[in-house]
């Protein structure tokens, strides 16, 4: 049985949880003396479990009736679209009076034991550790908010409510990211190097950090602000640490499953690849749902995102191939492409490993095919659909088919939250932002060869139209070569989380989310004339064919500009704490 850190509901940390700085008294916080003069090793370590579910998301929390974080933060992209639109990339998403966001239960925890640990009775080196583990969840946390609302206050002490910093206003981003800077240099100093990959490590710290400098570092390029050289240099000096710390990738031996199997996997430990992950163990009743889930979920690959896998061929896109069209038919078109395509997808072709959930053996008769579109569709026993999808594309992505089989919260697969592919990307796109060498081989072109796709991106690639109309704002002698570096970003780290932050720091929303939203062309050897029109009829095709998952499922028109890429800060907060203002733009 895998060892598990959901112990922690078990332990004294149940009482850490916590509230907002401004609405009680502080009770997501230890403040007993004896509490910190009697905490051995064990109080530290249950001390640090509280933060694990609230910042390491993953699958979702166990029993959960959901896809969890990794894949339905995708959503709010244009990477995969749900079953409704999502009203922030439309550009329809209204002024927040609360939010779960503006919480500082885990900073006020965090502070709490910074302030006290050195008063524990634990051996000094386990006191290091476990404060390491602190300051990355700090430093994890108050990035996230930034991210989210840009200027907040920074809190270095857990306060009481009588504390007049309470009502201080908010600090400016700079200030705020040299801190988190501060903090997981902090962490990666106190941190020992990967034993336990359901732990924090100086491992997930270097990652964090990279992560975190790459974001900053284009964020700021990309919109003319000062420090962005600064914040690329440590994202590349970061992931080139962790580049001789002795990760590699995940291969299974077989190019043509390596990529798809590194996701279905119930225990990472001994991965060469996953640097963190989330824990799951149907067998004490902490299963998550996520392969349960997959086959049914109205959701889909987007075209958009579908169109940037290239051909195998050629090496080029399928724009420019020769090879690829999109009346060459659903099956064909996904064939002969980047490894990663038929690993991520499901193939609706009869008898081929890549079909996963959509075909099924009822009596010796193999039935299924193509996915239900939208769940629209009317099935009977000649006509089986095995899935639903909102574009035609089904995800085959962390789909297991056993536990598939086993029914509700009877997944154990655990989520590789942070990985070395990423590690690898960061420093391509450092590396090429910079004019620094992006070591092709070591990173892009490594990916690319555990999916089998033998063709190299070089320091010269083809120019794509697609992609300079996606990212006019590149500029200089490397621009083709950031575009396709974002590309195979896209790609690798598909349905993980990342689309969004990469468009915001990008600066490239208003283009992409004001495209229309496009599924698969329709494809006339999988469905029925009946069901093309009832299609056409319920959901929507384009006049070239393809299906448009919201154009009569949605009253609204895009509308996305730039003051979506921050929240604005709750209103509830504001009257709290009219220091707060001035809100963000466009939220005033």
């Amino acid at each position: 049985m895998k060892k598990n850190i959901y112990i922690y509901l078990l332990s004294l940390c149940f009482s850490i949880a916590g509230c907002n700085y401004l609405e009680t008294e502080p009770g997501d916080v230890i403040s007993s003396d004896r509490f910190w003069e009697t905490a051995n090793s064990a109080a530290l370590e249950q001390y640090c479990n509280t933060y694990y579910p609230k910042l390491i998301l993953g699958h979702g929390d166990p029993l959960a009736w959901s896809l969890g974080n990794m894949i339905e933060s995708e959503y709010q992209s244009d990477n995969l679209l749900g079953a409704s639109a999502n009203l922030i990339t439309f550009g329809q998403s209204t002024v927040q009076i609360t939010s779960s966001h503006w919480n500082w239960s885990v900073i006020r925890g965090c502070n709490e034991f910074l302030n006290n640990y050195d008063r524990s009775p634990a051996s000094e080196t386990d006191k290091r550790k476990y404060a390491g583990e602190i300051l990355f969840f700090k430093a994890f946390d108050y990035y996230n908010k930034v991210r989210l609302f840009g200027d907040v206050p920074w809190y270095d002490s857990a306060l009481n409510k009588d504390d007049p910093e309470l009502f201080k206003g908010r600090d400016s981003r700079v200030l705020v990211m040299e801190n988190i800077v501060n903090t997981i240099d902090r962490a990666i100093e106190y941190l020992p190097i990967k034993t336990n990959v359901y732990r924090v490590s100086r491992n997930a710290a270097l990652l964090l950090k990279a992560r975190i400098c790459l974001y900053e570092g284009t964020y700021r390029r990309y919109r003319d602000m000062e420090g962005d050289e600064e914040y690329l240099e440590l994202a590349y000096e970061a992931a080139g640490r962790l580049m001789t710390m002795g990760h590699s990738l995940y291969n299974s031996g077989d190019p043509n499953s390596s990529y798809f199997d590194l996701f279905i996997q119930d225990n990472y430990n001994n991965n060469p690849e996953v640097i963190l992950s989330r824990e799951y163990d149907a067998s004490i009743n902490m299963g998550n749902n996520v392969s349960n889930s997959i086959p049914g979920a109205v959701m889909g690959m987007s075209r958009d995102c579908f169109e940037e896998y290239l051909c195998a061929t050629t090496g080029k896109p399928i724009s420019l191939c020769g090879c690829h069209t999109p009346d060459m038919g659903y099956i064909n078109e996904m064939k002969n492409r980047d490894g990663r395509l038929l690993q991520t997808l499901c193939l609706p072709e009869a008898g081929s490993e890549y079909a996963r959930y959509l075909f099924s053996d009822d009596n010796g008769v193999l039935k299924g095919g193509a996915p239900n579109i939208m769940g629209i569709l009317q099935g009977n026993d000649d006509r089986t659909f095995y899935a639903s999808t909102s574009t035609g594309y089904a995800i085959a992505k962390y789909y297991k088919a056993s536990e598939h089989l086993k029914g509700n919260h009877k997944g154990s697969i655990d989520a590789p939250v942070m990985r070395y592919a990423e590690a690898l990307l960061i420093r391509a796109e450092a590396g090429a932002e910079l004019g620094k060498d992006p070591e092709l081989d070591k990173t892009v072109n490594a990916l690319r060869k555990r999916a089998g796709f033998t063709h190299d991106l070089t320091m010269n690639p083809v120019e794509d139209p697609d992609l300079v109309a996606k990212y006019p704002n590149v500029t200089g002698p490397n621009a083709n070569l950031i575009r396709e570096i974002r590309r195979e970003r896209r790609i690798e780290l598909f349905a993980e989380g990342y689309r969004w932050d990469d468009v915001c720091r990008y600066n490239v929303g208003e283009i992409v989310y004001n495209r229309e939203r496009r599924g698969a062309k329709l494809d006339p050897t999988l469905y029925s004339e009946d069901e093309r029109q009832t299609i056409e009829d319920e959901i929507g095709i384009d006049p070239n064919g393809f299906i448009t998952p919201y154009a009569k499922r949605v009253s609204f028109n895009m509308n996305f500009t730039n003051k979506y890429y921050l929240y604005n800060i709750p209103l509830n907060e504001i009257s709290l704490n009219p220091n707060l203002l001035p809100q963000n733009p466009g939220w005033e």
